[in-house]
């Protein structure tokens, strides 16, 4: 059995029911202003830092959460693992927060929206392996603001740079075709399992603008760096009157993409940053009310925008490839039904319809 969180409410709770601490305490921090406590905490930022701040005192407690910063990285402690087709019901988010993260990440995030004047927020996940595959090389891009729009994932089984140096993967390994198909399926799979991922996070956004007013800029990520969810400026401020006026009936309604587009291609040069990328199973899954509205998103920061030079040649490489090869793309429709029968932890079960 794990040890007990440091975010477990009881203890949060006992702290605040007690007076015990500041009477006492006669060290030399106790003696400064509230204010340059404040300054010294908002260098903390790591939001485990804060909560043994917050257990410090009850003085301490209440300046702690007028804290302006935080970042949060937190392994997925108990992830749910589904079905190749399924992917969890945000009907209930406190749930689905519980079923797919563990209970100690849900105490965190209830420890979390305490910070009513946080104006700037950033979670990072533990990037989950999938065995057999470098899942390493793959990354995705969202579009979406209230709902999900569009997502694009990429996945080549190599990447060179412009000298012809591997950066990643097996850039001279020859392909047959049983080994094609059986790693393309193998990362269709994982589109879609990488998918549910995207959804719960979108839900715990919308969350997060919802019980944080103060909040100018929030995104989630996962430690692989393969993607994250960003909301600033004025597409936060969008977000923000949705959710003020939205009910948690419609903040829970999971909105899902209905038209998929998917292709293997097996060299593409990127005539900006010279890099050669091989064996890519490109895959767009898109709203269907919204279909084909555009790449302009992709070099946008607000969407996840990619800052070294390798995660560049990602975002060109979906640039290209909608260019060249979007008209070639494979459309199916995939039709979703929800299981009931999974109990608390209901199902939408995808399938895809034959054209």
């Amino acid at each position: 059995m794990s040890p007990p969180s440091i975010f477990c409410p009881k203890k949060l709770r006992n702290l605040e029911q007690s007076g015990e601490g500041d009477a006492n305490d006669s060290s030399p921090i106790s003696r400064l202003p509230d204010e340059i406590i404040l300054l010294i905490l908002n260098k903390l930022i790591d939001l485990k830092t804060l909560c043994f701040c917050y257990l410090v005192s009850k003085r301490f407690s209440s300046i702690v959460l007028q804290v302006d910063a935080i970042s949060f990285a937190s392994p997925v402690l108990n992830p749910h693992i589904s079905d190749n087709n399924t992917i969890s019901d945000c009907r209930s988010f406190l749930r689905m927060i519980s079923s797919l993260y563990g209970e100690s990440f849900l105490s965190a995030y209830r420890f979390l929206i305490k910070f009513k004047g946080v104006k700037s927020l950033c979670i990072e996940l533990l990037a989950p392996g999938h065995s057999g595959v470098d899942s390493r090389l793959f990354k995705w891009k969202l579009q979406f603001t209230k709902k999900i729009e569009s997502f694009i994932f990429v996945w080549p089984n190599s990447v060179c740079d412009k000298d012809g140096f591997c950066l990643n993967g097996n850039g001279d390994e020859e392909e047959s075709l049983e080994l094609i198909s059986g790693l393309c399926k193998t990362k269709h799979i994982i589109s879609f399992q990488c998918l549910q991922d995207i959804m719960a996070w979108h839900v715990m956004l919308l969350y997060l603008v919802n019980d944080l007013p103060m909040l100018e800029e929030v995104s989630i990520s996962d430690s692989g760096r393969r993607g994250r969810l960003s909301l600033s400026g004025k597409k936060l401020s969008e977000v923000k009157d949705w959710v003020h006026s939205a009910s948690e009936t419609v903040l829970n309604g999971v909105n899902v993409p209905t038209i998929m587009q998917n292709c293997y291609i097996h060299v593409l040069k990127l005539p900006v940053s010279g890099y050669v990328m091989k064996g890519i199973y490109f895959c767009v899954i898109e709203m269907k009310d919204i279909e084909g509205t555009g790449n302009e998103f992709l070099m946008s920061s607000e969407n996840g925008g990619f800052e070294d030079k390798e995660e560049a040649a990602y975002t060109e490489a979906m640039m290209e490839i909608l260019k060249k090869y979007k008209g070639l793309m494979l459309t199916q429709n995939l039709w979703w039904n929800l299981n009931e029968e999974a109990g608390q932890h209901a199902r939408l079960q995808f399938r895809i319809l034959e054209p």
